[in-house]
């Protein structure tokens, strides 16, 4: 999550809404920046619109001890994370539906040379500004490998205005220190560091109940309560678990002229 986090502080920093009139952005893209795992694309209706899209794809790693397997310490897991970074020109644009209906959409133009030149130099300013970025460098080891998609085919198999490179990444083993770098190195205002911090409170809330439950198992406390109610802001809360049932009163009333079984 904190690189997530951190590729989107630094192609799309925060600024503040006076200073948005005259603020100066990292690419060609400025604050058209979209992780494509929820964000709508909008290029705002214009006409060849750059825009960058990302995603941190699946993550794998192996065991840092073969025989022993991943401990409890940080991830124990060497583990790489799969970086997607796509430069696109896109442009409003209207099509039909099988039924006749029209609507509109975002979607890449067909590729010419001024196009292919764009996304070349937005490609070029995305990778340069994770380069020089404190907090990504802080939240990722080394980047291992490279893997390039340039110009995906459109159905009539006309090139599109996409150019989308993998990079490689190694994050920190320890993702909730991760986290906490997000947190310290962004603006208070920033929606980026309010993330974090949602998510910080409730790996927090979770290693209390944990400790808890240690002290419990070791006869030196209770055992703790897992419905959790998080105070970090923009959390959510979960409703604590319902009272157990009182045991039943029964009031028996024997005859003595019945002896017992």
């Amino acid at each position: 999550m904190a690189v997530r986090l951190a590729v989107t502080a630094a192609l799309a920093p925060y600024i503040a809404p006076a200073d948005l009139a005259e603020a100066t952005w990292p690419t060609l893209a400025r604050e058209r920046v979209f992780d494509s795992r929820f964000d709508l694309l909008d290029g705002r209706g214009g006409e060849r619109t750059p825009l960058i899209v990302f995603a941190v794809e699946a993550v794998e790693g192996n065991a840092f001890s073969a025989q022993d397997g991943a401990g409890a310490a940080n991830r124990g897991f060497d583990a790489v994370a799969r970086l997607v970074l796509s430069a696109q020109v896109t442009s409003r644009q209207t099509f039909e539906t099988e039924t006749g209906e029209e609507f509109d959409a975002e979607a890449a133009d067909l590729l010419d040379q001024e196009l292919a030149d764009m996304l070349a130099v937005l490609q070029e300013q995305a990778w340069a500004t994770l380069l020089a970025d404190p907090l990504f460098r802080k939240v990722t080891k080394r980047v291992t490998k490279l893997d390039a998609e340039p110009y995906p085919a459109s159905e009539t198999g006309e090139k599109l205005a996409v150019l989308a490179n993998s990079y490689f990444v190694e994050p920190l083993s320890d993702g909730e220190k991760a986290l906490g770098l997000v947190r310290d190195s962004l603006p208070l205002a920033s929606p980026v560091r309010a993330r974090a911090l949602v998510a910080l409170g409730h790996m927090q809330a979770t290693r209390d109940k944990l400790a808890a439950n240690v002290l419990a198992r070791s006869g030196q406390g209770s055992l703790p309560d897992f419905g959790v109610t998080a105070t970090v802001q923009g959390t959510f809360a979960v409703a604590p678990p319902a009272p157990a049932p009182s045991e039943p009163d029964f009031n028996v009333t024997l005859d003595p002229e019945d002896p017992l079984p």
